[in-house]
């Protein structure tokens, strides 16, 4: 059997660690209403997944300048941590895979969009610190979702061929930027979001996290079991 050791999980963080699509729905929502911009649920699930600096231009049709872009980002993102401190709610077998997954030897890392201090506050909140071997934000690389760099820049910290990695994602983006760098995917089906039928691109499915197990990752990757 091949070393575990030498494969990674590459997670999503927003709609597959933690339930927060809410939270970041009524962030945008806030942030549009204080700043008398237009804003639609159908604009804000086109862009779920997506980097701030990509998600103005198309949700609000702001590119510039870019202080404008930081200040209006930095806002939205206070807001949603505010709700996600009240409200936040781990979603069902996520936790219990990454704790299975760490004692069967994967090497495990975050890949999202998401700011730093998001994933901060969201790994305290769920106490998976000791889990992780690398977190990589959105912020810290040139492109986002669904170019590749967020994942290949989580392989690259864990020491991992990209095409020993599997990335677990919950937006089409993510699905397209990890195939883009090479590596499988495991879609999560997010309860009530609208239907996103390139999810079926991902190499397998599943409504829950409560429905993934060490046997499909390992069958993901191509690790024979005895």
């Amino acid at each position: 059997m091949a070393n575990r050791g030498e494969y990674a999980v590459l997670w999503d963080v927003d709609g597959v660690l933690i339930d927060s699509g809410e939270q970041h729905r009524r962030a945008w929502e806030q942030l549009a209403r204080e700043e008398s911009l237009p804003y639609s649920d159908a604009a804000f699930w086109a862009t779920f997944g997506m980097r701030n600096s990509d998600i103005f231009p198309r949700m609000f049709g702001i590119s510039g300048p870019p202080e404008r872009i930081v200040a209006l980002g930095d806002r939205k993102e206070a807001i949603y941590r505010a709700l996600l401190a009240e409200e936040a709610v781990a979603l069902p077998g996520a936790k219990e895979l990454m704790a299975a997954l760490h004692a069967a030897g994967y090497r495990q890392a975050l890949g999202s969009s998401a700011p730093p201090a998001n994933l901060e506050a969201i790994i305290q909140l769920l106490g998976i610190a000791s889990y992780l071997d690398a977190i990589v934000s959105g912020e810290q690389v040139a492109h986002g979702k669904p170019a590749p760099d967020i994942f290949l820049a989580g392989a690259e910290r864990l020491g991992v061929a990209p095409a020993h990695c599997l990335v677990i994602e919950d937006a089409p983006a993510g699905v397209a930027a990890a195939h883009a760098g090479g590596m499988r995917c495991l879609a999560v089906r997010r309860a009530g979001q609208p239907d996103a039928p390139n999810l079926g691109a991902a190499d397998a499915l599943v409504d829950s996290l409560e429905h993934a197990s060490i046997a499909l990752v390992d069958q993901l990757l191509g690790i024979a079991t005895p």
